[in-house]
């Protein structure tokens, strides 16, 4: 998904410096008495980890063929000076919920309880609806979800260094709400640098920094096992009237959404393209308009248009087991080059996987 890491590029390095300084250690006097998990991961899971430090519980879902009674955590992260029994790596049976017992430093002590469910045959994605957001610590705009421990992510975290966020929360109906993407013209300093169009830019995934590589900082995907045959979403679509480049010159051309979803079999490196259903349009739409997009298994048929293709080429057989999603929604489909239409809208709604 190269293309789709470089339509984040820009909000990326100019977030890496407000992240690096925003990231500070825990002050220690004294014996610590915190005693949060604050990661918990086993293998096989599907989506994020919901953990709910209040109420002390934490809810998993794992793939249908997992065997939970023979199962552990293979990723662990707790506050500073906190030990944790089980531990990582410890084999436990989790056909029923299992309590996990995390001491604080000054021996005070917190018992979560973990609970591992299976997927169902024909799961949705969380938060399809797009009526959850959030907050993040420290920031001033909202994040799609309920809380960090969620499956979306945006390109917000760049996009407000130097300027609005661009992708909002929005009401559609009374009490019904969704996403809405707005691509930016960020302005002469952003243009110095070839990257003045932010597209507005919500995914799947995870934002984890990397400083020495900041482009790598976007985390494409979550692991998921099912086989849908196609998705349907809610949407209206306005193509902003004057469409520039990332050096703020005015092209003729006319701008496009992109609302794709891909399946993906991923062993180590390697990522294998398993499913396509891809949806690209320029079309004004201005009442809500419900479209249906089906997926092509396996290689995609001669003749396809080029943005289709993975970009490392890989295609698995269609039979192929299916390891993760990637749903990725974009108000410019060149957003990847820095281009678009100043204020394109997309607005979306009711995400629904169809089986």
């Amino acid at each position: 998904m190269k293309t789709t890491k470089q339509l984040f590029s820009f909000g990326l390095v100019l977030g890496m410096m407000l992240l690096t300084f925003s990231c500070l250690d825990e002050h220690h006097f004294g014996k610590s008495s915190l005693n949060q998990i604050l990661y918990f991961t086993v293998p096989g899971q599907v989506g994020n980890t919901q953990i709910q430090n209040d109420s002390l519980q934490i809810r998993i879902t794992v793939g249908a063929k997992v065997d939970v009674s023979r199962l552990f955590a293979d990723s662990i992260s707790l506050s500073s000076y906190a030990s944790i029994a089980p531990g990582k790596g410890d084999l436990v049976d989790f056909r029923q919920p299992v309590f996990y017992q995390v001491t604080a430093e000054d021996g005070s002590m917190a018992n979560y309880r973990v609970i591992i469910q299976k997927e169902t045959e024909t799961p949705q994605l969380e938060n399809s609806g797009f009526d959850d957001w959030h907050t993040p610590t420290g920031k001033n705009y909202l994040e799609p979800g309920k809380d960090v421990n969620t499956i979306w992510a945006s390109g917000n975290a760049g996009v407000v260094t130097l300027g609005a966020a661009n992708v909002e929360k929005t009401e559609i109906n009374t009490g019904d709400f969704g996403a809405k993407l707005t691509t930016r013209d960020l302005g002469p300093l952003a243009q110095l640098l070839k990257q003045g169009m932010a597209a507005g830019s919500m995914f799947t995934g995870d934002f984890v920094l990397d400083i020495a590589n900041p482009l790598n900082s976007a985390k494409f995907g979550t692991p998921f096992t099912a086989r849908p045959k196609s998705f349907t979403i809610s949407y209206t679509y306005s193509p902003g009237a004057v469409y520039k480049n990332g050096s703020g010159q005015v092209l003729p051309k006319k701008d496009q959404a992109d609302i794709y979803l891909l399946l993906e079999n991923r062993e180590g490196n390697i990522v294998r393209r398993v499913a396509t259903a891809w949806f690209r349009s320029g079309d004004t739409v201005s009442e809500p308009k419900e479209i249906t997009i089906p997926l092509t298994y396996g290689t995609l048929p001669s003749g396809s248009p080029a943005h289709w293709l993975p970009a490392n080429g890989l295609f698995a057989d269609a039979n192929v087991e299916v390891t993760h999603l990637s749903f990725v929604l974009a108000s410019s489909a060149e957003g990847a080059n820095f281009e678009g239409g100043v204020n394109s809208t997309l607005i979306v709604n009711n995400l629904r996987l169809n089986y």
